[in-house]
Formats: C-alpha cells, sequence, structure tokens
C-alpha cells in the first residue's frame, strides 16, 4: 500500500532517515520536531556499510560522501605503551566484501544531508505531548492545542521518547555506570601529533578511548569512556572541564593525552541504554531508533540501526494492505537484530575495559589470532552485522 500519511516523532537522524525513505515508497510523512530548529551535537557517527547500503538505496550517499572520512585502517591500542594490538585495512576490506563503504561523519553534516534530501513535510516548533488513537486513524496531540492526524504514527523521539512512554509507561533508563567524555580536536593539531586517519580504539583498565577525522578531516572526534556515578546528565551538552578529562587518562599513552589536551573544550554525558521491549507497536503506532532500542555505544551503531529501521518500516508499509498489519511485521523483522545490537555494546564495554593482567593477556592473544586468521577483518560477527541489506532481503512475514 501506497499513499499513507505517516506522523513522524522527531527529526533526528532516524526521523529524518525514515520520512526519506518513505517519501521514496510513495508515502506522505509528516516530521513534527519539538525544536525550533534542526540540530545535532557537534561530534562525530560511525555508518557501517549496513547503513551506507540503505543511504544508497536513498540518493543520500554520494553528497554524503563529500563531508565524509573513509578510515585507512582499523586499529586497536594498548593505552599505556601505545602497542598497536590489531591493525587491519578496516574500510578496504569491508568494502570489497559488501559492496559499501564505512564512513566517519560529523553529525550535524549527516543531519543536514538528510534535512536537504528530504522534500516532504517538517514541522518546528511541534512538540508532541499526547498520542490520540481512533479507529481508522491516529494523531499526535501539540502543545500548542493543536492535533495532527495521520494513518500511522512513528516514535522517533529517542530514549526519552513520549510515545514510548504511551506504549509502555514512564520507565527510567538504565545507568550503564560509565560516562563519556566528548571533544573535538582540531584537525591541523592532531596531524601534528601524528594522528593517523583511522579508527583508533585504546582500550585499557576500566576505560577506553576512540578518535577518528570526520567533517572532511576538519576535526578529530574523539570519545573516551570512564566509570561514574551516575551523576552527570543524560544531555550530550553538559560542559566538562578539560582538566578532569586529563585526570581521567592520567598514565595513558601520550597520543591519548596531547589529543585531549588539544582539544578547546569537552562536554560529558552519562551513558544509559533500556532493556529490549516485549513490543514496539500497537494498533497504528510504533517505534524507531533510540525510542525502540537506545543502545550504549560500544558497536558504534546507533545511528545505523535508526536508519535500517526506517527503510524497513517503509517497505513493510508498501508491501502491505494493513497498516496495522505492516507495523507488526516492521516489528517481527527489527527486534531480533536490534537487541542482538544491544547486546554486543553491553558485551564490549567488558571486552574494552578488562583490569585483570591475565584476563588483558588472554583476550590480547585472541585479538592478535583473529588478526593472523581473517586478515581482511571480516569476522563472523561482522558479517551478521554488516552484510545485513534491508534493501534487497526477503522480509519475513
Amino acid at each position: 500500500m501506497s499513499g499513507l500519511k505517516v506522523i513522524l516523532v522527531g527529526a533526528g537522524i532516524g526521523g529524518l532517515a525514515a520520512a526519506n525513505a518513505l517519501l521514496r515508497g510513495g508515502h506522505t510523512p509528516i516530521v513534527l520536531e519539538q525544536a525550533t530548529a534542526l540540530g545535532e551535537v557537534g561530534a562525530g557517527v560511525q555508518l557501517g556499510p549496513n547503513a551506507t547500503r540503505v543511504l544508497q538505496a536513498m540518493d543520500l550517499l554520494e553528497p554524503l560522501m563529500t563531508r565524509a572520512v573513509t578510515p585507512e585502517a582499523a586499529m586497536i591500542f594498548s593505552y599505556k605503551s601505545g602497542e598497536a594490538l590489531r591493525k587491519v585495512a578496516f574500510a578496504d576490506a569491508l568494502k570489497s566484501t559488501f559492496g559499501f563503504p564505512y564512513l566517519h561523519m560529523y553529525r550535524p553534516d549527516l543531519l543536514d544531508g538528510l534535512a536537504h534530501g528530504y522534500e516532504g513535510d517538517l514541522h518546528l516548533g511541534a512538540k508532541t505531548i499526547g498520542i490520540v488513537e481512533e479507529p481508522g486513524r491516529v494523531g499526535a496531540r501539540l502543545e500548542n492545542g493543536e492535533t495532527v492526524w495521520g494513518d500511522v504514527l512513528v516514535g522517533c523521539d529517542g530514549i526519552h521518547s513520549a510515545v514510548r512512554k504511551h506504549l509502555h509507561g514512564d520507565t527510567p533508563a538504565n545507568f550503564s555506570g560509565n560516562m563519556a567524555w566528548r571533544g573535538l580536536c582540531p584537525g591541523d593539531a592532531a596531524r601534528k601529533i601524528g594522528v593517523p586517519v583511522v579508527s583508533a580504539n585504546w582500550w585499557g583498565p576500566h576505560r577506553h578511548f576512540v578518535h577518528y577525522y570526520v567533517a572532511g578531516g576538519w576535526y578529530l572526534n574523539w570519545v573516551g569512556v570512564t566509570p561514574h556515578d551516575g551523576s552527570a546528565i543524560e544531555s550530550w551538552s553538559a560542559a566538562g572541564e578539560i582538566a578532569d578529562a586529563l585526570h581521567d587518562y592520567a598514565g595513558w599513552n601520550q597520543q591519548v593525552t596531547d589529543i585531549i589536551a588539544e582539544t578547546p573544550r569537552a562536554m560529558k554525558w552519562a551513558l544509559h541504554d533500556r532493556d529490549p521491549l516485549p513490543f514496539w507497536s500497537r494498533g497504528r503506532v510504533t517505534l524507531l531508533g533510540d525510542a525502540a532500542h537506545p543502545m550504549v555505544p560500544f558497536m558504534a551503531q546507533g545511528a545505523a540501526q535508526s536508519i535500517e529501521d526506517g527503510y524497513v518500516l517503509m517497505r513493510c508499509l508498501t508491501e502491505s494492505d494493513d497498516a496495522e498489519a505492516a507495523l507488526s511485521r516492521y516489528e517481527r523483522n527489527r527486534l531480533e537484530r536490534t537487541a542482538w545490537v544491544q547486546a554486543g555494546s553491553r558485551k564490549n564495554e567488558r571486552l574494552f575495559h578488562m583490569a585483570d593482567p591475565k584476563e588483558v593477556a588472554e583476550r590480547n592473544e585472541r585479538v592478535q589470532k583473529d588478526v593472523d586468521t581473517n586478515p581482511q577483518a571480516v569476522l563472523p560477527e561482522q558479517s551478521r552485522l554488516f552484510g545485513y541489506d534491508p534493501v534487497n532481503d526477503a522480509l519475513a512475514d
């Protein structure tokens, strides 16, 4: 069925990616965003072949490539010595295997590209405060008193989703026990330090540090995850002090501390997720992205999973004559996969943060063995992650 009026609550990466997919599928998306201007936090985002495949199908990949960085390799470093535990030609291997690139992007660049590709209805300053369900239609009740009606309503409104609350009640998110520092080191300064164009992950006791170039190399995006008591707010806009970040990484390799020291300002946020939901859809209402499956960022898959969601949603709505049945089918095709990524993200925290010397030595040996036996870096887990094709694969009934 085409021509459905689909209300999307939230104009983040997931909402705008879904809007693009729905428009191309012959539907009429209506995007409702509570902010008065589109905006994303100044941070990086990683897009694997599972996401870039979808962007290509929507004719969005080529313009986005002009602002992206393709890493030469993926590297894992020991936190103190700087020893490379693993180096693989990550991007080349993935593109040759899966047919699509692995990209690093500046989040505002990605959101801007999605917004420019979208030619449908977008309402800013439209805060959804309630959901109204009637036979044959569903509405978003706005703060200004207006109700916007459609055939389907999709909550793309993040970890504290109002739409999720409508379906499941108001429950707190799970605190991971960690907070994340994030910063943007000027690219010129990073190059003077000698930071290569790679996807880098430094593993240390109870914490790790990730960095990669974004915005065509204009910035080096970095994220440092450390233990925390949970008092840092979840907002990505909470200011932190560079001196405090340096304190958290005292004793680490000089390249890590130099990156932090060369950064003008740092932000911090407490890392939360939620357990997989028993269902996403009820009637004509469903969820997408962080509203459905918020995850800690240790697989770098939050944005990619929301992009997948949007395309599968479009296909389910287009291939069915019954909107409610289509939403149930969408859920069946997405719930297991996103729950697997949520679990894998939690598992990676334990892998990255090992502190016992014996366990660390065994882990490092396993990592090196993976490189020796799989020089192209395509492990079974990566095949499951990056080989997923929501564009062409048959969907489950």
